[in-house]
């Protein structure tokens, strides 16, 4: 073989390593710690620990993420409901523009929802979804025996658009106690819940400075507990909590029977600000902090920033174009229709009524010990919508309406539905976040991968323009 030809062989070869050394290189760099595989072992997130704003399921829940005691609406274009979602009264998604809404797992959570096959969807009266709307249950989720997520319907479903399930099972005419076991009384435990803490004597102090309401703890103890009205708190947008002792959960009690309207634009935990996404502790102070609003009638989170902790408002209606980063526990109805807002699912850890449980149970229940360790390949027992067997229309679980994984997948949600809209003045996610390979859910991660596909080949180019130049002068010197 001719010096010239061995120089082209060389150059291809060089050119073959340096692509796949150039495209490894670029996917490691881009990667991210991924979630627990699917059907490994998942539970309930160690408290102070809980996971920021990601796109992958983490940990299983089966408490109740949102409550209504009377009607709930998703229309606008609001954009997704994690976890667990209890209707007393009637449900309707009737999004303005038409297009996808999430329920149970959505495109940018906290990655703590219901296990797959779960009850994701709960509603005691009728189901209306209406024509251009689809709502997707438990999307991706295959980590069987069951899949996607269950809907239970007291009265009828009412579907002029689509009701997609993705293998979960669906039943209507139950009647409202059956379509709510184990959550039928899920209200009255809302309403004691709510007069216990606001019986609690203050600990803190509250501060209303122009729209910024800072609490002050008071030293050790837990919880830590504060007061304000609600004529003080009514139209305040930022939140400044200070000196709160380490892994103490806060109750923020709003006294008085009047409307309440806020609309979030920061939130301060001892002094980090944890609204943003990209927060480290953006998990831990939604899942540390709780709102009582205990008599008021009515609520409105609106604007478009995250509010963050739980609500438990058992004698209000809410009205919410804020995304929400905790429990949301309303008594009368809940309509959200903001632009692209949606409600994440970080329990509260100052009650065991509204912590995180992995395991299928009632109000009060206690949470099963989080174990330290976990044998290799189990996964913990999938909760059971209830045990009384379901009357009326019924679709039995079927196999998975998702494509194999490492295939693409039709009827994806729409990416502006998958992720949370950004707080004014900050970053969404982080781009580098992906879901967890299912290819379930829209993610922006994907759009790195043209980068790192030029990245290898430019690479390989350079590698082998080296080895053909040194082989040539090689040559010029015999």
């Amino acid at each position: 073989m001719s010096d010239i030809g061995r120089a082209r062989t060389r150059l291809s070869s060089a050119v073959a390593v340096a692509l796949v050394l150039g495209l490894t290189t670029a996917g490691n760099a881009s990667a991210v710690p991924s979630a627990p595989a699917t059907g490994t072992a998942r539970t309930c997130p160690t408290p102070g620990e809980e996971p920021r704003i990601g796109h992958e399921p983490r940990f299983l829940d089966a408490n109740v993420a949102l409550y209504a005691g009377g009607d709930y609406t998703a229309d606008g274009a609001t954009a997704e409901a994690e976890g667990l979602l209890v209707i007393g009264g009637n449900a309707t998604f009737a999004k303005g523009s038409g297009g996808t809404f999430n329920v149970g797992r959505v495109g940018a959570g906290s990655g703590i929802l219901p296990d797959s096959g779960a009850v994701m969807l709960s509603v005691g009266g009728n189901l209306t979804v209406a024509a251009g709307t689809r709502v997707d249950v438990g999307h991706g989720l295959t980590a069987g025996p069951r899949y996607g997520g269950a809907v239970r319907v007291g009265g009828k479903i009412d579907e002029r658009g689509e009701l997609e399930t993705n293998g979960g099972s669906r039943a209507s005419g139950l009647g409202k106690r059956g379509a709510l076991t184990p959550y039928d009384a899920f209200g009255d435990a809302v309403r004691g819940e709510s007069a216990s803490l606001a019986a609690l004597k203050p600990t803190g102090t509250s501060v209303r400075s122009g729209g910024t309401v800072t609490f002050t703890g008071g030293g050790s103890g837990a919880p830590q507990v504060f007061e304000i009205s609600a004529e003080k708190l009514d139209g305040a947008s930022s939140f400044d909590f200070r000196s709160i002792p380490e892994g103490a959960s806060v109750v923020v009690n709003v006294t008085g029977g009047r409307a309440v309207g806020i609309s979030p634009l920061s939130a301060a935990f001892n002094g980090e600000r944890v609204d943003v996404y990209d927060s480290a502790r953006f998990g831990e102070a939604a899942s540390r902090i709780l709102y009582n609003f205990e008599a008021a009638p009515s609520l409105t989170l609106g604007g478009g920033g995250n509010f963050m902790g739980s609500v438990l408002a058992p004698e209000a209606s809410a009205d919410l174009t804020a995304s929400t980063n905790g429990r949301v526990y309303v008594g009368g109805d809940l309509r959200t229709h903001g632009s692209g807002n949606e409600t994440h699912n970080y329990p509260w850890n100052g009650s065991s009524t509204f912590s995180c449980k992995p395991t299928p149970g009632g109000p009060g229940t206690t949470p099963a010990p989080t174990p330290t360790t976990t044998a290799p390949g189990t996964v913990p027992p999938a909760p059971a919508p209830s045990t009384t067997p379901p009357t009326g229309d019924v679709t039995t679980p079927g196999a998975p309406e998702t494509t194999a994984p490492g295939t693409s997948e039709p009827s994806a949600p729409p990416s502006e539905d998958a992720s949370a809209p950004p707080v004014p003045g900050t970053t969404a996610p982080s781009p580098s976040s992906t879901d967890d390979g299912d290819g379930s859910l829209a993610t922006t991660g994907a759009r790195f991968t043209p980068y790192a596909v030029a990245a290898g080949v430019l690479g390989a180019a350079g590698a082998g323009i080296l080895v053909l130049t040194r082989r040539r002068r090689a040559t010029g010197r015999h």
